[in-house]
């Protein structure tokens, strides 16, 4: 996620002296930044008994079923962010920027990666480079169901560590990329002209956070992300939009009856209207994997209130995927009433009700599960 910028506090500039000594060092070229943010929740959430979670975390094995899940839980999300930036003789800006996970969390459901993200980005009137692990132009300039503040929104929302995904379900939001998330690629995004921006970026090797190449018999490789967004105020409507692709052809050699065989075209669409206080919107996304996992849908749509201190959502969102049996398909459906008050300059206090559902194609209890919950936390902003 890109908020290096946004919020930051300085480490180590400037030159030294002790002791009437001083010292010969040169200002450093790039002014050093750290920043981040840390959600802590706690808060009840109610799972069936007898359902194939995941392994880890005090559960059993992920093949075993009689899980009878605890209803209360505290649960943190926690990031550090060290970047910083230098201004060229000719004005271009290059800066760096590196996000730490500040949880560790053996859940099979959680990114383990300990650095999130890791690039060097260069601005200028040509418009913006990266270069790294990050995420692709087309999740980047996403739009969906709208969120503002510090509340709960459609995409990415905490709910599913609170309501958990059992192991055979596939769930798919309106802007993550399944194949490769932070991986590491080459993006480009022009300057924004009249209210529009374009931006592709193209990633050699399905690795992420590695150095190295894939073997193209055994793992996908070249895959390519275009995306482009438009916001403006047209006749006193706030009008965001975007539309993005990310294709990633066949593994060299699959068969065609398997999903390696097959190409990725991941579709994605959203847009947000807004006036005064109010905004309402939505995404939508076509996986195209034949055979694969993630094959299928998602669309939510929301609305959201800011005014002041006071920052109120809710969303809807519902995703279709072929999962991992040949007929059927896995359904999930997340419904989210999220609010936010803004006590100070990086201060939320925040408080979220959900309810989730999560249906195997087959439509065998051990791998269905529903529920509700409620939480209540802080997020600060640092």
């Amino acid at each position: 996620m890109n908020k290096l910028l946004a919020t930051s506090a300085l480490v180590a500039a400037g030159l030294v002296a002790s002791a009437g000594v001083a010292s010969a060092q040169a200002p450093a070229p790039i002014q050093v930044v750290v920043g981040g943010f840390m959600h802590q929740y706690f808060g009840t959430a109610s799972n069936n008994d007898g359902v194939t979670y995941a392994s880890g975390n005090g559960r059993g094995a992920a093949a075993a079923v009689g899980s009878q899940m605890n209803k209360m839980s505290q649960q943190s999300d926690t990031e550090i962010f060290v970047g910083g930036r230098s201004t060229l003789s000719n004005g271009i800006v290059i800066g760096f920027d590196v996000q730490l996970e500040g949880n560790s969390d053996t859940n099979a459901n959680k990114n383990l990666d300990q650095v999130d993200e890791s690039y060097i980005f260069i601005d200028g009137a040509f418009g913006r480079v990266l270069i790294g692990s990050e995420n692709e132009a087309s999740y980047i300039m996403h739009v969906g169901a709208p969120a503002p503040g510090a509340t709960w929104g459609a995409n990415e929302a905490y709910t599913a560590n609170w309501i958990l995904r059992p192991n055979q379900v596939t769930f798919n939001d309106t802007t993550s990329s399944f194949q490769n998330g932070d991986g590491q690629r080459l993006t480009y995004f022009t300057p924004r002209f009249s209210g529009l921006q374009l931006g592709v970026s193209y990633t050699p090797n399905a690795l992420e956070d590695v150095n190295g190449f894939v073997d193209q018999r055994a793992a996908r490789a070249n895959g390519w992300s275009p995306g482009l967004n438009y916001t403006n105020t047209l006749m006193g409507i706030r009008v965001a939009a975007s539309a993005g692709l990310t294709y990633y052809p066949e593994i060299d050699g699959a068969a065609p009856t398997t999903a390696n065989g097959n190409a990725i075209k991941d579709y994605s669409a959203g847009l947000q209207l807004g006036m005064g206080a109010f905004t309402v919107g939505g995404g939508y996304r076509v996986i195209d994997n034949n055979l694969g996992a993630n094959d299928g849908s998602a669309w939510s749509i929301g609305g959201a209130y800011q005014a002041g201190p006071i920052a109120v959502s809710a969303s809807y969102l519902q995703s279709t995927a072929n999962g991992t049996a040949v007929v059927g398909d896995d359904v999930v459906k997340q419904t989210i009433l999220s609010a936010a008050y803004t006590m100070g300059p990086g201060v939320d206090l925040v408080g979220s009700i959900f309810n989730m559902s999560f249906k195997d194609e087959g439509g065998a209890a051990t791998n269905s599960n529903s529920g509700s919950g409620g939480v209540v936390g802080i997020r600060l902003m640092f």
